[in-house]
């Protein structure tokens, strides 16, 4: 997982995800972003994932144009779109809101799907749900406070990624005992070299941590 932002969804939040999320990318000129039918993705991908340019003024007079943003050939933007009728979805259509379908049909293949989907962030949003009671409906765990909130959201993110190793992450080892193929387990975390050992709960709440630009 690479961000989290909690909170209502609306046009903040989405810029808020979205510009963390880039922060936090090694290259965020390689990307294809999957996300829902909402206007605000479509909106706010070229300006924060773009770079932007001042297309030349014609003439001598009046005021220079806009500030634009140009798409570089690596970027996509890829919106599944859920068609209801009556409560019930009865279509999905995918749609290349940025970026071209030769570069979304690449990843997709990359990642072994047959067609454009969302069930990865699915997946993800049940297994935030589990880890994190008050994200559950009709529970009687809550936080009121926005500051507890966050710090359940940020502490489940710092578990799944650090803690949780995951089977499509496991690499086969050379050795082999009693015929069996052994594979060495990994977390997120060890996958993109932040780490390289699984750890416990008790190994997150000993880690300190100093707050972003101070002398720690």
């Amino acid at each position: 997982m690479i961000s989290f932002v909690g909170g209502r969804r609306d046009e903040r939040l989405i810029r808020e995800l979205m510009e963390s999320t880039r922060d936090r990318l090694k290259d965020p000129r390689e990307l294809v972003l999957m996300s829902d039918g909402a206007r605000s993705y479509e909106s706010l991908f070229a300006s924060i994932f773009g770079q932007p340019y001042r297309p030349a003024r014609k003439g001598d007079r009046g005021r220079f144009p806009k500030l634009r943003h140009r798409i570089n050939r690596e970027l996509a933007h890829l919106q599944v779109i859920k068609h209801r009728r009556r409560g019930k979805v009865v279509e999905v259509s995918p749609r290349v809101a940025h970026g071209s379908y030769k570069r979304v049909n690449r990843e997709l293949e990359k990642l072994s799907y047959n067609k454009a989907n969302l069930s990865a962030i699915e997946r993800q949003n049940g297994t935030s749900r589990r880890m994190n009671a008050y994200l559950v409906r009709r529970s009687l765990a809550f936080a009121r406070k926005e500051e507890s909130r966050e710090a359940l959201g940020w502490f489940s993110t710092l578990v799944y990624n650090f803690c949780r190793p995951q089977r499509g992450l496991r690499e086969p080892l050379l050795s082999s005992s009693e015929g069996h193929r052994r594979y060495e387990q990994r977390t997120p975390a060890m996958a993109a070299n932040l780490t390289e050992s699984i750890w416990t709960i008790a190994n997150v709440l000993c880690c300190p941590i100093y707050p972003a630009g101070g002398s720690g």
